[in-house]
């Protein structure tokens, strides 16, 4: 008399291994491969942040080396014109926040540096400029709450020949320039953008998502 029902030991014979199936040893060459996958991609980006660090100091002294003064430009400001000269306020540095016409981004951004702008302003002068019409300006600064001085470019060429608008477009940045004995130099000079790379833009970027 069998111990089992008919066909049991069929059953028992077909049945699946204990242990590692077909499905988890894939399952385990795929962890695996993902591993390999990531730890490659990990030293790609190490990588390539270790040579973007280094072209982004090679143009800084680039920048830097630039020995030609520019232009005392004649901006717009709410109490009207001012020369470029003017904005320095009794320093030999200025940080300028160049801002793009009608931008989040860029509101975002200058706002988030009102802290950071209010204890430079003890050390240099500080002032935000931008190519739009001054009127329009005005009613960005004063819904944004911007405590530092601002001026529109919209009546000369200063941000064209600082590099912020082109054919193109317009671009947004920050802009440190020095004044040597009446001349007006550009010691740095760093866009705002995805490209070189601003952790401002991933934050400017959740603006866009629903």
């Amino acid at each position: 008399m069998r111990g089992v029902c008919e066909g049991e030991e069929d059953v028992r014979e077909n049945a699946p291994k204990q242990g590692v199936t077909v499905s988890s040893k894939k399952e385990m060459r795929d962890l695996l491969s993902w591993d390999a996958r990531r730890a490659r991609l990990e030293e790609e980006i190490q990588d390539l942040e270790r040579r973007l660090a280094t072209k982004q100091l090679e143009l800084l002294e680039l920048e830097g080396q630039q020995e030609e003064p520019i232009d005392n430009h004649v901006l717009l400001g709410p109490t009207g014109p001012a020369y470029l000269s003017d904005l320095f306020c009794h320093h030999n540095e200025l940080v300028l926040f160049h801002v793009m016409a009608d931008c989040e981004f860029c509101d975002v951004w200058l706002s988030s540096m009102q802290s950071l702008a209010k204890r430079l302003r003890g050390r240099v002068a500080v002032a935000a400029i931008s190519p739009e019409p001054l009127d329009r300006l005005s009613q960005r600064a004063a819904s944004n709450e911007w405590s530092l001085p601002y001026y529109s470019s919209a009546a000369c060429d200063f941000s064209e020949s600082m590099g912020f608008a082109h054919n193109h477009g317009e671009a947004a940045g920050l802009l440190v320039c020095q004044l040597v004995e009446e001349a007006i130099y550009v010691a740095a000079k760093a866009p705002l953008g995805p490209a070189p790379f601003c952790s401002m833009w991933i934050l400017g970027d959740l603006l866009r998502r629903d």
